[in-house]
């Protein structure tokens, strides 16, 4: 099939894993951009917080020209992959990333990984599917493992998944048995990964990881409780990967000597030894793919004279876990509705976020809370 100069390959499609993964995530990467236009978008009341001071103050047609120019250039990518062009989209991408931390998401990270491989093994079809195949094992043998903690069980099984999806009263979440046995979730996601990176049959654990894709869909679906609707595409994509990867039994084995070898080192290091230093803080939370697990950091604002507040109106909650009388704002509520991603979790962005907040609004009163689970006096920092 020819669209002008472009030609899809309809004939050998699904042939070609690579071809065919690389053209999915360009795909998906540009619904999702589209899906959360405002962070890519300047204009706006949400603060951007890039990593370095002399990136503040960018005009915002820069911001929207990066977006536009990624857009164009997946959408050409997905008819022709093209190592210049993929190239060229890499630095853009980078470049717009590096305007603000919040657009660090770990399917923005995954998107990017998934194009790097393509660059790098453009002419090795073999060591792009390893490093691929390990990619989206190690997605999940992260997840998983943040997940066996006290703070998902709280967080995601008891108040999400139980009394909000399934409408059980607290009495009965309180049962030990039915508490911990949202452990099992974690452990299923960690096996199943631990199965796709050293089992030869993998077709089990991916059809595992397929269930789980689909009940997640369907806990946050408008059906459900409508919640985070920029990852609806990203478990779909992740569907699609384990089916292209491992649902075949003659799907090609995770070779851990191929992935040591030359260069290959510098992407094992970051995808295969990095992440765990999540766990002693060292490294960022979402690049090491810890994903609903409850023991993100999060920021209050308690606004004390909200008349001065007009246009945060919108972003006020309900419910504060600090703010008494005052007016509260949930920065990772704020970040839904105005950008529909959750906010970046790592502290020195949060205080970034405070920084920018009040040299914004000079004549707002308000306490700043960084906390955590368990949400006890030792787990939350205070600012003026």
């Amino acid at each position: 099939m020819k669209f002008g100069a472009f030609k899809f390959d309809t004939k050998n499609i699904f042939q070609d894993k690579r071809q065919l993964i690389v053209q999915i995530t360009c795909l998906f990467w540009i619904f999702t951009k589209f899906f959360s236009y405002n962070l890519w978008n300047s204009d706006r009341l949400y603060p951007l917080v890039p990593p370095f001071k002399f990136l503040d103050n960018i005009p915002n047609f820069i911001h929207l020209g990066l977006f536009w120019i990624a857009i164009v250039g997946l959408a050409f990518i997905i008819f022709r992959p093209n190592k210049h062009v993929v190239l060229f989209i890499l630095i853009v991408e980078f470049c717009s990333c590096l305007l603000d931390q919040n657009r660090w998401q770990p399917y923005e990270y995954q998107y990017f990984i998934t194009l790097v491989f393509f660059f790098c093994y453009r002419n090795n079809y073999k060591q792009f599917i390893n490093y691929f195949s390990f990619l989206i094992a190690v997605i999940y043998l992260h997840s998983g493992l943040h997940k066996l903690t006290g703070a998902f069980l709280y967080s995601v099984w008891e108040n999400m998944i139980l009394h909000r999806f399934f409408g059980l009263e607290h009495h009965a979440i309180n049962n030990l048995f039915i508490h911990y046995s949202g452990l099992s979730l974690g452990l299923i996601e960690f096996i199943s990964a631990i199965g796709l990176l050293f089992f030869k049959r993998r077709k089990l654990f991916a059809l595992l990881l397929i269930g789980m894709h689909i009940f997640i869909l369907l806990l946050i679906s408008p059906t459900g409780l409508n919640y985070n609707s920029i990852v609806w595409p990203w478990n779909i994509i992740m569907i699609l990967f384990l089916f292209i990867l491992f649902y075949k039994e003659n799907g090609n084995d995770i070779s851990f000597p191929d992935l040591l070898k030359g260069y290959n080192k510098i992407h094992f290091v970051y995808l295969g030894i990095l992440p765990f230093f999540c766990m002693i803080g060292w490294y960022d939370n979402f690049l090491s793919f810890n994903l609903y697990s409850g023991t993100l950091k999060k920021l209050e604002i308690c606004i004390e004279n909200e008349e001065k507040a007009i246009e945060y109106n919108p972003f006020f909650s309900e419910h504060s876990k600090y703010c008494k009388q005052q007016k509260a704002i949930k920065v990772n509520n704020w970040s839904l509705q105005e950008m529909n991603i959750i906010t970046y979790p790592e502290e020195r962005f949060l205080f970034g976020i405070i920084k920018k907040f009040k040299a914004r609004n000079p004549d707002i009163k308000a306490t700043f809370y960084i906390y955590q689970y368990p949400y006890g006096p030792e787990d939350k920092k205070q600012y003026q």
